[in-house]
């Protein structure tokens, strides 16, 4: 009998020690419980369960399998779901059950209590699984970090750039730059061949428009005809290094940092009660910064540092510099939803800066990446540690110097600021009748804010983020709520970037380590992620083919010794966008031809092993600023803030200097894949719908810059239809017509001369 009890008493004691354990030993399939599962419960998991929670299904919500006994044991991101032998203590049946109001599983109505009393019988028998269990799968271990970690080990992204020298090939002319002897190494082993260099004026086109987002005039394709006639490469590189040097150069590529920045001029939301934006009155200051260090060749290093915390590097009171926090400042969410701003702000700086997205691991592990929730609120306790002044408050804000209105601009200026001083005085603390808002609010946000923003005589003023007094605490936020508090986590990098993951100091945000961490020479992400950019807006496709996504999930490199190269070449050269982008223009590789070769698309489709250029669209700043440009409207002024870009009273600046309202874009941007600035974006899509025709034929700036171009000294100077095409032709396309191309504008000319007389004998 002892015997007996101390057998017993060893049972117990194993059970308190190790109860999964037991659990798993009472799911051990025996043929009665094999036969009750398949014949009872799995037809109520497939029906009702397997939709949501099963690897068939590629779901797996709440972090829950239920096609195997290892996922319902192991539960999801709570606790088990099913406690063999315990009915009342299974996650499963209390879902079920609808006794929870927050736990009521399935979402689209309470079983039967007939199917409920099987599964807690099932329950309650053990929970016996099928023989055959599926077991540990890839799908099944997302979000195992371990396992994910071990991923990481091995993968491309997280191993050290190495500056790998490619080897010369059997082609003397692509031999002679880095770039051309990788690709055409790529052509050989598919066995593909290059195309022949482009013809001088399709090339000077496209360097114009790559380089500066603006067509060539007919004069300079000319002369650039002529002199690339005797000395291709030399011509090609004289053009390259004027256009690179050119203030066009900054307005054309800022555009690419500023989708990656999702700048706009005014917050996401509005308010109700006027319908108008919350503006952000200064916005622009980061966005000239932008263009300004691209003109400058500001190191990429540098650039990054200043925009996530210029006000950490020892800089002046009213150092230019600081417009840069603009980064951070600028963003959504400014007016509402703290929780919402910190998650934009991770995400912006770990997706948009180094391609890695840690914003999913706000609730629980991340599921696809090595990147554990412990570390998004170690990034989090970073950016809570800030504040961020109100975009109207002008006494928390630096002036920016170098904006120098007229003195009329000025002096209308302070004569509509009095009126509305006057305004906010007479309102008092009067409040609005329906919402309860006080007067003054209403005309701070709508009449001021108004006036900051278009005026300019108004002051400029770089939108900036402050460090708070004391950082708060960091902790982990179970399952994301934020009454929910958890681990306490110090501020510090990703592991899977710095495994040692020294804390930042205690007294500050660690924002100024954050920054350092991330443009670190060492980082294997960032270099990567920066030519990767640029590589696709120049190329028209990327090496990696997820500019914002260098993780386990994300693509593999077309043409990774290149990437490295790039990468390892741009840090050699002092982080300089100017040579990186040089280096890529001046390669026989961006200089091909893009007609196709149907032997050769058979093979390679996509062009992935770049036989070929790339055909791009323009972008609509690029066409707007083209039709400007070729009617001699373009007005190239830099600097200063936002206007309208279509209307009655559009602006003729660049496109880059048009008003961005974030809560409702703009219908003609959106038409033309103008990307959302509610968040980082990885780069812009190209569609061909029926709204940009219709706005090329009708819409009212397209028509006025018609009328123009028919105004220029080179048009009225014709003296008949033929030379009058001739001019379009040249002017626009910078190239002469064909004969069939004169034949169909005359012909539409002829048809438009009989409308126009058959009009005029129409009696009214």
């Amino acid at each position: 009998m002892w015997k007996t009890f101390v057998r017993l008493f060893t049972v117990c004691c194993v059970a308190l020690a190790s109860p999964s354990l037991v659990a798993l030993r009472a799911a051990e399939p025996n043929l009665a419980g094999v036969e009750f599962f398949e014949r009872r419960i799995r037809p109520i998991l497939v029906e009702h369960c397997y939709p949501c929670h099963s690897e068939e299904a590629m779901e797996q919500q709440g972090g829950l399998l239920l096609d195997r006994p290892a996922g319902w044991l192991t539960g999801g991101n709570t606790n088990a779901a099913v406690v063999p032998g315990e009915p009342d203590a299974s996650l499963l049946v209390t879902a079920t059950r609808y006794t929870d109001d927050d736990l009521q599983m399935p979402p689209d109505g309470k079983l039967d209590d007939a199917t409920i009393q099987v599964l807690e019988q099932w329950v309650r028998s053990g929970a016996p699984g099928p023989e055959a269990a599926i077991g540990a799968t890839a799908f099944s271990r997302l979000g195992d970090q371990d396992y994910l970690f071990d991923q990481a080990a091995t993968h491309w992204s997280f191993q050290p750039i190495e500056a790998v020298l490619p080897a010369e090939v059997s082609d003397p002319s692509w031999n002679r730059h880095a770039i051309d002897r990788f690709v055409y190494a790529g052509l050989v082993d598919h066995r593909l061949t290059p195309s022949p260099v482009a013809d001088a004026r399709t090339l000077i086109r496209r360097l114009h428009y790559d380089l500066t987002g603006l067509p060539p005039t007919t004069a300079e394709v000319e002369s650039f005809v002529a002199v690339a006639g005797q000395d291709h490469d030399g011509a090609a590189a004289q053009r390259i290094d004027a256009l690179i040097d050119a203030p066009a150069f900054g307005h054309h590529l800022a555009r690419l940092w500023l989708d990656v920045a999702r700048y706009a001029d005014t917050d996401s939301a509005y308010r109700p009660d006027t319908k108008t934006p919350h503006y952000f009155p200064f916005a622009f200051t980061y966005r000239d910064y932008v263009i300004e260090a691209l003109n400058a060749d500001k190191p990429y290093d540098q650039f990054l540092k200043e925009q996530l915390a210029a006000d950490l590097m020892g800089l002046g009171p009213e150092a230019p510099e600081l417009a840069a926090l603009g980064f951070l400042a600028v963003g959504p969410h400014a007016n509402r939803s703290p929780a919402e701003a910190l998650d934009d702000w991770i995400d912006l700086t770990t997706r948009g800066l180094m391609g890695i997205s840690v914003a999913c691991a706000r609730c629980h592990d991340h599921k696809y990446e090595p990147v554990p929730t412990a570390d998004y609120y170690s990034l989090r306790g970073v950016f809570a540690a800030l504040t961020r002044p109100s975009a109207l408050n002008e006494g928390q804000l630096p002036l920016v110097v170098g904006y120098d209105p007229t003195s009329a601009e000025r002096a209308d200026y302070q004569e509509k600021r009095r009126a509305i001083e006057a305004k906010l005085a007479a309102a008092g603390g009067q409040k609005l009748k329906g919402n309860n808002r006080p007067v003054a609010t209403k005309i701070r946000e709508t009449e001021l804010a108004e006036l900051l923003l278009f005026h300019p005589g108004a002051p400029a003023h770089a939108m900036i983020v402050t460090e708070k007094a004391r950082p708060p605490a960091a902790f982990v936020h179970l399952r994301g709520d934020a009454t929910a508090r958890g681990a306490t986590v110090p501020r510090r990098f990703l592991k899977v970037i710095d495994p040692g993951q020294s804390p930042f100091p205690e007294d500050s945000s660690g924002r100024l380590q954050l920054a350092e961490k991330i443009a670190a020479a060492d980082n294997p992400l960032t270099a990567r992620v920066l030519v990767n950019r640029i590589w696709g807006y120049l190329i028209g496709s990327y090496l990696v083919e997820t500019p914002s996504d260098f993780g386990l999930q994300g693509a593999l490199p077309t043409h990774p010794e290149l990437l490295d190269w790039l990468a390892a070449d741009l840090i050699a050269h002092d982080w300089s966008i100017k040579h990186l982008v040089r280096t890529i223009v001046s390669s026989r590789t961006y200089q091909q031809q893009s007609l196709d070769r149907a032997a050769l698309s058979a093979v390679d489709p996509l062009n992935r092993q770049l036989w070929r250029a790339n055909r791009k669209h323009l972008s609509i700043e690029a066409l707007r600023d083209s039709m400007l440009a070729v009617a001699e409207q373009l007005d190239e002024t830099p600097r200063g803030r936002p206007a309208p870009l279509w209307g009655e009273n559009y602006t003729r600046r660049r496109a880059i200097y048009g008003f961005i309202n974030r809560f409702n874009l703009d219908p003609t941007l959106r038409a033309f894949d103008f990307p959302s600035p509610m968040q980082t974006q990885p780069g812009r899509g190209e569609s061909i719908v029926a709204p940009q025709a219709l706005f090329t034929m009708n819409s009212p700036f397209v028509i006025d810059q018609a009328r123009a171009v028919t105004e220029i000294d080179a048009f009225t100077a014709c003296d008949s239809d033929d030379q009058r095409i001739a001019v379009l032709f040249e002017t626009i396309f910078q190239r002469p017509p064909v004969l069939n191309e004169v034949t169909r504008v005359k012909s539409f000319i002829d048809v438009q001369h009989g409308l126009i007389r058959k009009a005029k004998r129409v009696p009214r």
